[in-house]
């Protein structure tokens, strides 16, 4: 569970929040006003989340790469023509 901490609580002890977010392997929210604005996290969590990020991003590529390439007034045709039919549908079932 991160710790959360208020903005002027995280500038007035800004090097012991980057020593326990560092050495400590701690995650802190800061907030402002009660509201979360930012989080503090250790660089090696960040940089597994942007690894895992861009790993989904190629699979999102690679899926990508294999559609065919469709007109998008086709495509908001066939999306129409669905919607359509299930309000058809649907209409026919509250008979």
């Amino acid at each position: 569970m991160p710790t959360k901490i208020g903005a002027r609580e995280a500038r007035n002890n800004f090097a012991n929040l980057l020593g326990s977010v560092h050495d400590g392997k701690e995650e802190v929210i800061i907030e402002r006003s009660g509201k979360p604005m930012v989080a503090v996290i250790p660089i090696d969590l960040y940089e597994q989340m942007i690894a895992e990020r861009e790993a989904r991003f190629q699979v999102l590529d690679r899926i990508r790469q294999r559609l065919p390439d469709v007109p998008e007034d086709e495509v908001a045709q066939d999306v129409a023509a669905a919607i359509a039919a299930v309000r058809n549908a649907l209409a026919v079932l509250m008979k």
